[in-house]
């Protein structure tokens, strides 16, 4: 019933309840015609019962028995609702009946006669239908009594009659209510129908579909507001789309002024490493032959170590500058590739901290990554690494790398005592921005970035590249985008 159709519901309430209505009227009619002809019925036995104590009392006196017989056939012959009559004696014995020598099985044979009642009337049952037996006395119960059975027989049989009319009228009231229903339910709900027409298409986006008002009642009136609100709702999703097209653009300028600074850092890395190494380090590297040459040509001991001492501090200084450009910048990352890279950017590491387990595994081809991807790969193991040894206090990290042709994997993991997540926006607050420019820069890429921590949980970086080539037009057409808008 829930499923079926608002149409189908109204019918079935205005007609169920008119046939309902109508069965319980019926009911109440019949019971009262019932009522009605069964107080007639004991009226006209009444009546006929006094009516025979009256007449047939002085043959009766004058025991003229076939003059009695007479008057009994007679009445029987005349009235069809008499099944019997009987005349008993004072003593309620029978002294004549209808019936001949002897009574029927289960009619009373003597009967007292109740004078507290206006009528003494009693309801038999027979295989004939109910029999209603009015006795009524003669000459005060003197010389006997007249009980007269009334059949109800006919009464019934009226009262089906009865009821089959009042059935099919009720059927007929019924379908005519249905079709005025019918009709009524459809004029009702046609509007109510183009509403939910209208919900349906607002649902599937079609901001701008309108539906009629028939009348000016309530169903008018929500019409007319569904129409306004779908106006509303178009004018609405037009500036949500004009404003989510600005904020389109907004974003591509943001993200291409993201990678413009990435690439400007990554080039002014690799222009200072490069200066390090081919001037700082080559003027250390002179100084250093200058000093071994004066080395030898001082006279005294005290001298000599003074300058050894000096030609140490020149060498760890040339050192540091080398792997400050290193780190700036790895040759080997353009010359040998991502894992070579990777290794000699840890290996100091492990140098540097003997009783921390640092383990580095990689599987798959790492020969085709394009330069940003393997760039984006080296800088974020480099960075966690660091954070790691800064913030983390663990004792074992595993680095993982994994490359199947279109995805490459990459995941830093430690078992330090990790932080939550107000410890990390409060570092963002505080310009700490390690996590939020690997994350940025995986976005870049089309990639995806994964942080698991906690208090004393460690912490796991995973993030995920597609692998595939940098369309440079599509990188200048976003500048060039960008210009004009600021322009």
């Amino acid at each position: 019933m829930d499923n079926e159709s608002l149409y189908f519901k109204f019918n079935i309430l205005i007609v169920g309840t008119i046939f309902f209505c109508g069965l319980i009227m019926g009911f109440m009619l019949l019971t009262s015609i019932s009522k009605h002809m069964e107080d007639g019925l004991i009226a006209s036995g009444q009546e006929l019962a006094s009516s025979l104590s009256v007449t047939v009392g002085n043959d009766i006196l004058f025991d003229d028995r076939f003059s009695v017989w007479e008057r009994l056939s007679k009445t029987m012959e005349t009235n069809d609702q008499v099944r019997y009559i009987i005349v008993t004696y004072p003593n309620g014995e029978v002294m004549l009946s209808t019936f001949g020598n002897s009574l029927p099985e289960g009619l009373t044979e003597i009967r007292t006669y109740d004078g507290s009642k206006d009528i003494d009337s009693m309801l038999f049952s027979s295989s004939e239908g109910r029999i209603r037996e009015i006795m009524e006395p003669i000459d005060d119960g003197m010389i006997g009594y007249i009980r007269v059975g009334m059949s109800e027989k006919k009464m019934n049989r009226i009262l089906q009659e009865r009821c089959m009319e009042t059935g099919v009228a009720v059927l007929l009231l019924c379908a005519f209510s249905a079709f005025m229903a019918s009709r009524y339910a459809w004029n009702f709900l046609r509007p109510i129908s183009k509403l939910v027409y209208g919900v349906q298409q607002l649902e599937k986006g079609n901001y701008g579909v309108r539906v009629p008002v028939y009348s000016t009642d309530e169903v008018g009136k929500l019409a007319e507001t569904f129409n306004s609100m779908s106006t509303q709702i178009k004018k609405n999703t037009e500036e949500n789309n004009h404003l989510l097209q600005e904020l389109r653009l907004k974003e591509q300028d943001r993200i291409w002024l993201i990678n413009q600074l990435f690439n400007a850092r990554e080039d002014e890395q690799q222009r200072i490493s490069r200066e390090l190494h081919d001037e700082s380090s080559q003027s250390m590297a002179s100084i250093l032959t200058y000093l071994r040459i004066l080395h030898d040509r001082l006279d005294t001991d005290e001298q000599r170590e003074m300058l050894f001492e000096i030609r140490e501090l020149t060498a760890a200084t040339l050192g540091g500058i080398r792997q400050l450009a290193v780190n700036l910048h790895p040759p080997l990352l353009d010359d040998l590739g991502l894992i070579v890279a990777i290794e000699k950017y840890l290996d100091p590491i492990k140098k540097m901290n003997p009783d921390m387990k640092i383990n580095f595994k990689h599987h798959g081809d790492f020969s085709e990554l394009p330069k940003p991807i393997s760039l984006m790969c080296y800088r974020t193991i480099q960075e966690a690494v660091a954070n790691s040894l800064k913030h983390a206090e663990p004792s074992q990290i595993d680095v993982e790398v994994e490359s199947d042709g279109v995805m490459l994997t990459m995941c830093v993991r430690d078992n330090g005592k990790g932080f939550s997540e107000d410890e990390a926006e409060e570092a963002r607050l505080n310009r700490h921005l390690g996590l939020v420019s690997m994350k940025e820069r995986s976005k870049l890429l089309d990639g995806r970035f994964e942080l698991k921590t906690g208090i004393n949980k460690g912490t796991e970086i995973t993030i995920e590249l597609p692998i595939h080539e940098i369309e440079e037009g599509e990188e200048i057409k976003n500048g060039q985008e960008f210009e004009n808008t600021v322009s």
